[in-house]
């Protein structure tokens, strides 16, 4: 399902709880940010644009093809850097 953050939809119980919202893929990072009513989507807009989100039904996030190459090279760093010094 392909779509656009602005098209998101959202429910009472989102509004009252932000943990209950959308997470959408963030760039140059492998966090997710939740989106959980008109102005919070607004916010993500002003800071990543209206990007095209495609929902991720096994993990249950949107995925952002747009940050798809900057999120890649974050892997590869964050990789390099547990190689060397490793992880908790």
């Amino acid at each position: 399902m392909t779509m656009k953050v602005s098209n998101l939809k959202f429910t009472t119980e989102m509004s009252e709880c932000a943990w209950k919202g959308h997470r959408i893929e963030m760039p140059k990072t492998d966090a997710q940010r939740y989106v959980s009513s008109v102005e919070s989507a607004a916010r993500f807009i002003e800071s990543f644009g209206d990007v095209e989100i495609v929902l991720d039904e096994k993990y249950g996030h949107y995925a952002v093809p747009a940050f798809a190459e900057s999120r890649e090279e974050y892997g590869k760093v964050k990789q390099a850097y547990c190689d060397q010094y490793g992880s908790n």
